[in-house]
């Protein structure tokens, strides 16, 4: 038996099936020692090589001595910041990241994604959906030398957004050039991997109030740039529109020259 959230679960018996995942290692950073212990558990039942880590000290060493292929975060640990262990993450080692955490107001949503996770969970999440999220985490991890390689390429069927250049490029190669404005629109939709966000969390995201009339100025925003990718790409623009969700990027994208546009 597990307990998350508060709630117990049970541990499937069938957590080995259809998928082998012992070659891939998860850091799990989490200072609640009976929830670590339970999870490390879990996941390791499930087939994967599990490192469990109670704070932010004990990390960062077991970062020093092997890279991890997925890492899953807490946010408030006793001497660190979960956010700050993401973007550590992010700008130093090849892996996915997930958020497992209490917080679960959209602001926690949104400065998680932008610290770095590709993943934002809560810890009433069953852990079928922990299990399941880390997946395609995993598969887009490096493995090897091998496959790191082969991995830096951008998969063919993925639209690309250049930071660098300010261009939005589809699978076919054909780009239109961005403003700043649209071009960080856009990289907030990407980031959210698929999610939907409402008009007030793009807002407040750019870094503006959440008034009727900022809601209204992203409208047109998204608005002009479907029209510019209609015109110089010829192709529509997949961010999807739906009433009381808001807006979301529907297809594989990637994001190109991050690093050097920051």
């Amino acid at each position: 038996m597990n307990e998350i959230g508060g709630l117990t679960q049970p541990f499937p018996a069938d957590v080995r099936s259809g998928w082998n995942a012992m070659t891939h290692c998860v850091y799990v950073v989490e200072d609640n020692t009976d929830l670590n212990k339970d999870l490390c558990e879990y996941l390791e039942m499930c087939g994967f090589d599990v490192v469990g880590c109670e704070t932010g000290a004990a990390f960062y060493r077991a970062l020093a001595a092997r890279k991890p292929d997925a890492v899953i975060l807490d946010i408030m640990l006793p001497d660190a910041d979960g956010y700050e262990l993401a973007q550590h993450v992010r700008k130093t080692v090849d892996c996915g990241i997930m958020m497992l955490t209490s917080l679960s107001g959209m602001d926690n949503h949104l400065t998680g994604y932008k610290s770095g996770a590709d993943v934002y969970l809560t810890k009433d999440s069953p852990l079928s959906v922990i299990e399941a999220a880390l997946k395609p985490l995993l598969r887009r991890a490096s493995r090897s030398d091998n496959e790191a390689a082969a991995e830096t390429a951008i998969p063919e069927d993925s639209w690309v957004l250049d930071m660098l250049n300010w261009t939005l490029r589809n699978p076919q190669g054909n780009e239109a050039k961005l403003t700043a404005t649209e071009r960080t629109i856009v990289k907030i939709l990407i980031d959210a991997n698929g999610a939907w966000l409402t008009r007030p969390e793009i807002v407040e995201a750019l870094g503006k109030a959440d008034t009727a009339e900022n809601c209204r100025n992203l409208d047109t925003a998204i608005r002009r740039v479907r029209q510019k990718i209609i015109k110089e790409i010829g192709e529509e623009l997949p961010v999807r529109t739906a009433y009381g969700r808001g807006y979301a990027f529907t297809s594989p994208a990637a994001i190109a020259g991050e690093a050097e546009a920051s």
